[in-house]
């Protein structure tokens, strides 16, 4: 996935922060792409309405009457 430098760093620091988080709970740590970008991208499906609201898609609530 493609992504501008400022972008790909701030994705980079939440990973780090997390990772860091969990290592701190003695949970060993986090993967980078098993675990953090899987849940990334699970997060964004789990959330569509507000991932299109992102976008400026309009939602099918939005066309009701």
């Amino acid at each position: 996935m493609y992504l501008p430098e400022a972008k790909a760093n701030q994705l980079n620091s939440l990973y780090e922060q997390l990772d860091g988080r969990s290592k701190v709970a003695g949970e060993g740590g986090i993967e980078k792409h098993a675990d953090f970008m899987e849940a990334v991208v699970a997060l964004a499906i789990e959330h569509e309405e507000d991932l299109a609201a992102r976008l400026g898609i309009e939602t099918d609530s939005e066309h009701s009457p």
